[in-house]
């Protein structure tokens, strides 16, 4: 019975059971997926393509076209590098050459490749070279009326270190120094930089005699000359606001130059006064800084931290303003001043100066001679024209082309003598102009002189 019902349901078609769909697979889908073959795709979308396709092709063949003849593709290329390997001798004498000849005066070169590498090369030596050696600039000032005592005296200008050796611990830079005369030493700033390390000045410093007087102002690429925060020590007025560069100098023996400071040499005097003093009443300056300074003690007495920390920077500025009222009651006409700038102050603002000169124990008289650096003989200079470009937009052009006594060397504005340096190394506001061109480090030394030079009376 089993048997036959067993035969029964084999005789009979048994559909399949159905078996579960496989899962979507979460895939992007293609033209061709969707229509199959390449035929089947919309005409709009194979257009397309082949669109695009022979774009491509036009455009290797235009970037193929515009290299062919380049240098690069001549040297570097894959074409170029398979070609049979050349010795030098080969290429010199024009053998077989890959390098194709220029005509240069109707001559034909075929070597000029060398030619050209030699020229790179000889162009970095000769940068390097002019970068790493000084330059000793001597310059006659002639002041009418100079003293006997100052007949000949030398100064020695040195400005923009920017924290640039020359040599192990400066000994290239010394030994142009100390082969040279002179009397005293003015640093004219910048002698740290933006770098903040003022080992290489300090170097500079300590290779420098004892025997010579060296003093400095600070420059717009220093730090400072004040802290930020008064310095929480018991000591003096210069070392709590001062900073440590420049109390590290001092330590070395140099004076730093924010106020008068006069030089005795023989039976004259020679003033050097910053150039941030033109201009000032000296009582009025006093007045206001001691004024700030009472009030200031009376906000520390009463506990303000505010009045906390600018009172020791307030008693620095009056007694900065205290020695210039103090040092007016000491000059005479006959003294010979000597002005210390960064950069250049403006014509106008010189013979503002000239004005005071008049209001005895008021105003600095105007300088016999001003000295300035800051634009390193323009970092970049060109044969024949000089610096193209200075960084000073109250210039004329905004600085560009500007006449080369404002960039460096000897000019008058009205009595007054300015010398500007060329300095020793670049100015921070050339981001470009990281190396100096056909323009050597210098370094000046200026003898002062009541003759007129031979130049001057032959043109008389």
């Amino acid at each position: 019975m089993q048997e036959s019902e067993e035969k029964k349901v084999a005789g009979k078609h048994v559909a399949p059971e159905p078996t579960a769909a496989p899962p979507e697979e979460d895939v992007l889908r293609t033209d061709a997926d969707l229509y199959g073959d390449e035929t089947d795709l919309p005409l709009k979308t194979r257009k397309s393509a082949a669109k695009k396709k022979k774009s491509a092709v036009k455009k290797r063949q235009r970037k193929k076209k515009k290299n062919k003849n380049t240098l690069w593709s001549r040297l570097v290329s894959p074409a170029a590098l398979r070609r049979k390997r050349q010795s030098l001798f080969e290429i010199m004498r024009g053998e077989n050459s890959s390098v194709r000849p220029i005509r240069v005066f109707g001559r034909e070169i075929r070597f000029w490749p060398l030619i050209l590498l030699a020229l790179v090369v000889m162009l970095v030596g000769m940068v390097f070279l002019n970068n790493s050696n000084v330059s000793v600039v001597q310059q006659e000032i002639t002041a009418v009326g100079l003293s006997a005592d100052l007949e000949n005296y030398r100064i020695l200008v040195i400005s923009d270190l920017n924290g640039k050796r020359f040599g192990d611990k400066q000994s290239a830079l010394l030994r142009a120094i100390n082969g040279t005369s002179y009397n005293a030493v003015v640093c004219l700033g910048d002698m740290v930089g933006k770098g903040g390390d003022p080992e290489p000045f300090y170097e500079l410093l300590e290779g420098i005699p004892s025997s010579k007087k060296v003093f400095f102002i600070a420059g717009d690429n220093d730090p400072g000359p004040f802290v930020e925060t008064p310095r929480a020590i018991e000591g003096t007025l210069s070392q709590l606001v001062l900073e440590d560069w420049i109390l590290g100098a001092i330590d070395r023996g140099a004076v730093y130059v924010d106020s008068p400071v006069c030089l005795t040499i023989g039976s004259s005097n020679l003033w050097l006064t910053p150039s941030t003093l033109m201009n000032l009443e000296a009582a009025d300056l006093t007045t206001v800084w001691k004024e700030q300074a009472e009030q200031e003690t009376d906000g520390v007495l009463s506990g303000l931290q505010a009045d906390y920390d600018t009172l020791p920077i307030t008693s620095y500025r009056q007694r900065i303003a205290d020695n210039f009222y103090a040092a007016l009651s000491s000059m005479k006409d006959d003294d010979f001043y000597l002005t210390l700038a960064h950069e250049m102050p403006s014509e106008a603002f010189i013979l503002a100066s000239a004005a005071h000169t008049s209001d005895s124990g008021k105003y600095l008289s105007a300088p016999d001679l001003l000295l300035a650096g800051h634009y390193c003989g323009g970092v970049w200079r060109l044969p024949l024209l000089g610096a193209f470009y200075i960084p000073d937009s109250t210039l004329p052009r905004n600085g560009w082309f500007p006449a080369q006594e404002r960039v460096q060397g000897l000019s008058a504005v009205g009595e007054t003598q300015v010398y500007i340096t060329g300095g020793l190394s670049i100015n921070g506001d050339l981001p470009l102009m990281r190396f100096r061109l056909m323009n050597q480090p210098q370094i000046s030394v200026l003898t002062l002189s009541a003759t007129l030079p031979e130049s001057m009376l032959s043109a008389e």
